[in-house]
C-alpha cells in the first residue's frame, strides 16, 4: 500500500534544557494518501511542534508567530525520520519537502495584493511567469476569489483571508497540506460555513492533509482519522467514530464528546455486578465476568446513553442543575451531596426542573470499563 507520510520516533528539546523538557516524543503514525488527519490535544501537547517539524520550520529558530514558542527558542530535533512516499525528507529544507502550511493567523504579506501573496512561493522558486499566472488563476477559481485578486489583505474579511492563505498553499501543488488551527480566528457562523467549504475543497483536490485543531466539532466532522495527543505522546489514532465508541483509555473517552463521558469509580462485587462509591449496585457488561470480586475499575457512560424512566435497574437521582439548549437538555444528576454530578442528555419537553428526583438507569450495553491504570478493558478476542 502506498503512503504519503510516515512520522516515526522523534524528540524535540528546548535548548539548554536537554533532557529536562521533551516537547514531543514517541510519535509514530502513518497517513494514507488523500485523507484528512487531525491532531487534537489539550493546549501545549505538542501538536504545533509536530506540524512545524514536518515543514522544517522548527529547526530555524525564526519567530513566524508568537504562539510558536518552541520555534522562538530554536527547538532541536534529536532523532527520528519523516518519510513522504518513498523519500526521507528529514534533512531537506522546507522548499524541497513537497509540503505547504496554512497558518492560524493567515500570515499574509500586508503590502502585497492577493495575487502577489498567492504567487509568492512560486516566485521565490523562480517558476516561469506563465506558470505562476496559471496556478494563481486555477487556485482562485477553486476558492471563488477571482474578484479579490487585486485587493490587499486589509480589505478582506477573515473568511476571505483564510481562502487566500489556502490558495497560496494550493498553487504549490504540494503532496501534503498542513493546517494550523485555520478556523480558530473566525466567528462561530463563519466557522460552520468554512468547515463545509474545507470539506468540499478536500474532496475536489484529494491532497493528504494534516490538520491541527483544538475544536472538537472540526475534528469530528472533518477527519478521516484523529490523532489524540497527551504530553507529546499519541494516546490513540482512529476514525472519529472509533475513538468515540471505543476509546483506548479514560483520557480519550473524556476528551471526545460534549458533555464528556461520565466516569464512575466502582468495584466488582461477588455477584459480578458493579458497586458504586455510594454503595449502590448496577449491572455490568459480560466482560466483567472475567474480573475477580473486589477488583477496582472505572465505569464510563456517555450522557446520551443514560435512560430516564422506571426500569428494574433504575436508580434515584436528584437533578442538581439543568442546561437547556432548545430541543435538548443536559441534566446534572447527584446522588449523595458532594458527589460528582452525572451528566444526562435528553430531549427537553420542559417537564423536569431542578430539585426533582428522577429514576435513571445505566444500560450495561452502553458501559465502558477501565482498569486501575485508566486503560480500557476488552474481551480477550478483541
Amino acid at each position: 500500500m502506498a503512503f504519503d507520510f510516515k512520522k516515526e520516533y522523534r524528540e524535540f528539546y528546548l535548548p539548554g534544557t536537554q533532557p529536562a523538557i521533551v516537547a514531543v516524543s514517541e510519535m509514530r503514525f502513518i497517513a494514507v494518501r488523500g485523507g484528512i488527519f487531525i491532531i487534537r490535544g489539550l493546549g501545549g501537547v505538542g501538536s504545533i511542534i509536530v506540524a512545524g517539524s514536518l515543514c522544517s520550520i522548527v529547526r530555524g529558530g525564526i519567530v513566524f508567530h508568537d504562539f510558536f514558542f518552541f520555534i522562538a527558542c530554536g527547538g532541536v530535533v534529536i532523532r527520528g525520520s519523516i518519510v513522504i512516499g518513498d523519500r526521507d525528507v528529514t534533512s531537506l529544507p522546507p522548499s524541497e519537502r513537497g509540503i505547504a502550511m496554512v497558518f492560524q493567523s493567515y500570515a499574509l504579506y500586508p503590502h502585497l495584493t492577493v495575487r502577489e501573496n498567492m504567487a509568492f512561493g512560486l516566485k521565490i522558486a523562480k517558476a516561469a511567469k506563465s506558470e505562476i499566472d496559471d496556478a494563481v488563476r486555477r487556485a482562485a477559481e477553486i476558492l471563488n476569489i477571482e474578484a479579490l485578486l487585486d485587493r490587499k489583505p486589509a480589505a478582506l474579511s477573515g473568511g476571505q483571508r483564510q481562502r487566500v492563505a489556502i490558495g497560496r498553499a494550493i498553487v504549490r501543488q504540494p503532496q501534503i497540506f498542513l493546517f494550523d488551527e485555520p478556523l480558530s480566528n473566525l466567528d462561530a457562523d463563519l466557522r460552520v460555513r468554512m468547515r463545509y467549504e474545507f470539506a468540499s475543497l478536500h474532496r475536489q483536490l484529494g491532497t493528504t492533509t494534516l490538520y491541527v485543531t483544538h475544536d472538537q466539532v472540526e475534528a469530528m466532522t472533518l477527519a478521516d482519522r484523529i490523532i489524540v495527543l497527551r504530553d507529546g505522546r499519541i494516546e490513540q489514532v482512529g476514525t472519529p467514530r472509533e475513538l468515540y465508541a471505543r476509546p483506548a483509555n479514560i483520557f480519550v473517552a473524556q476528551f471526545l464528546g460534549t458533555p464528556r463521558m461520565n466516569i464512575l469509580p466502582a468495584t466488582v462485587a461477588a455477584d459480578g455486578r458493579g458497586t458504586l462509591e455510594d454503595g449502590r449496585s448496577i449491572a455490568l457488561p459480560p466482560l466483567a465476568a472475567a474480573l475477580t470480586a473486589g477488583t477496582p475499575l472505572s465505569i464510563g457512560i456517555r450522557p446520551e446513553d443514560i435512560a430516564i424512566g422506571d426500569t428494574p435497574d433504575a436508580l434515584p437521582f436528584t437533578i442538581r442543575f439543568i442546561e437547556r439548549l432548545g430541543g435538548l437538555a443536559t441534566l446534572h444528576l447527584g446522588g449523595r451531596e458532594g458527589d460528582e454530578p452525572i451528566a444526562c442528555q435528553l430531549r427537553d419537553d420542559g417537564s423536569l426542573d431542578e430539585g426533582d428526583t428522577v429514576l435513571a438507569s445505566l444500560p450495561p450495553t452502553h458501559l465502558h470499563l477501565f482498569g486501575a491504570d485508566g486503560q480500557a478493558l476488552r474481551m480477550a478476542e478483541e
